[in-house]
């Protein structure tokens, strides 16, 4: 992140240091860069310039209005889950004609909303779920645009909680149940099925899964354009990793032409950890220090309900100190938590800062798939997130007081 960076053994987020922010706010917080939220953006975008095509950045990732209204005003579309999150890209100023809406469990309240707002296209992931979305547009007048989720039984070669593209996952439908879907499109009168739509898995890091996946679509799309001329629409979905990866965005796009023609097809993009992750930090203050059994805990005030990923995710995040000091070696370390739960930690390692209660810590790259999957418990309140622009500190989203906690208890 070229963001974060130490200055005289002083660490600095953009111009302005880590300790000076936690002075004026209370930690744990988020804070983000919008510099770098732009460039990572930018930096993916530009490779695209000559397809015609969508990045939908996904909401899952990070839903923060502010952060949002960022990227509509990049041109981004959205990628949305739910029907708070299209409320909430309509909100930041995405059209809808740029939203798609994915997720294998659709509601009929949602499906309803997102055909009512004109949703650019909707992703399924199974007959029954076509047949449910059919009903609903009938019902409402209008001819809803369509994406059939495959499963192209793709190993993405992640942590197993974050891939998607095999058939023992939940998420999407099998070749060949595609294939008899479009030999009776003439059932679905209020539906335009024009878009192959396909997604993997997340953090991705080389090339072979990307390429496994295209190679299963494109022999798909070649079969159903013999009997049915109406595809328009590659959705390939998001994953590439944001980290060291062995292949750059123009590796990515030469491989995706080699495979569909860019001069028939649109594509859709559907990045979130590749734009968001690097842009944001979580920092936290050191409560306390012991040591038990020849082994050194950290205790800081961010707990695994502020950040959930590497509790449920085995994730790996590196956490610096906020001023550069010398090491302790050759000691077990685990920075933990305050939650009640012995998943509540954040590293295990044998050399780390030597650190004292009341010091800051940085935990990096938490940009995507931290503050969304942010919870209560233990009713802790959710943190504040920040928004650095130059020398701007902003306030994106405010701490939660306990009164906004209980208010809808009876």
């Amino acid at each position: 992140m070229s963001e974060l960076k130490y200055e005289n053994n002083i660490l600095r987020f953009g111009n302005i240091s880590i300790d000076e922010i936690s002075e004026k706010h209370q930690t744990p917080f988020y804070c983000y860069s919008k510099s770098v939220l732009t460039n990572n953006y930018n930096n993916f975008n530009n490779i695209f310039s000559d397809l015609d095509y969508k990045i939908c950045f996904s909401l899952k990732s990070n839903s923060n209005l502010s952060l949002l209204r960022i990227l509509a005003s990049l041109d981004a579309g959205a990628d949305v889950v739910s029907e708070w999150e299209f409320k909430k890209a309509i909100g930041a100023g995405i059209p809808p004609q740029k939203i798609v809406f994915s997720g294998i469990g659709k509601n009929e309240n949602e499906i309803k909303h997102a055909i009512a707002n004109d949703c650019f296209q909707i992703n399924v992931e199974s007959l029954a779920e076509l047949k449910k979305i059919n009903q609903i547009a009938e019902g409402i007048g209008k001819v809803q645009n369509i994406g059939i989720r495959i499963n192209p039984d793709v190993q993405s070669g992640t942590h197993e909680k974050i891939t998607t593209g095999s058939l023992e996952n939940k998420f999407g439908i099998s070749v060949n149940e595609t294939l008899e879907i479009f030999n009776k499109t003439k059932e679905f009168s209020s539906l335009s099925i024009t878009a192959i739509a396909f997604h993997i898995g997340s953090n991705i890091k080389d090339l072979s899964p990307f390429k496994n996946s295209f190679e299963v679509a494109k022999n798909l799309i070649d079969k159903i354009q013999l009997n049915y001329n109406s595809l328009k629409t590659i959705d390939v979905g998001g994953g590439i990793s944001p980290e060291e990866r062995n292949f750059s965005f123009k590796d990515y796009y030469d491989m995706l032409i080699s495979y569909f023609d860019k001069e028939r097809f649109n594509f859709i993009f559907e990045p979130g950890r590749l734009i968001a992750a690097d842009a944001g930090i979580l920092v936290s203050k050191v409560l306390y220090t012991k040591i038990s059994e020849g082994k050194k805990f950290i205790i800081i005030d961010a707990g695994m309900n502020d950040m959930m990923r590497p509790a449920l995710y085995d994730a790996q995040h590196e956490i610096l100190t906020s001023k550069l000091n010398d090491s302790d070696h050759n000691i077990e370390t685990e920075i933990v938590g305050p939650i009640c739960e012995s998943s509540d930690k954040f590293m295990r390692t044998t050399k780390f800062a030597n650190i004292q209660e009341g010091d800051n810590v940085v935990i990096k790259n938490v940009g995507a798939y931290g503050s969304t999957m942010s919870s209560n418990y233990n009713a802790r309140p959710f943190i504040e997130e920040l928004l650095i622009d130059k020398e701007e500190i902003q306030i994106i989203r405010k701490k939660q007081s306990f009164d906004d906690f209980i208010k809808n208890e009876l």
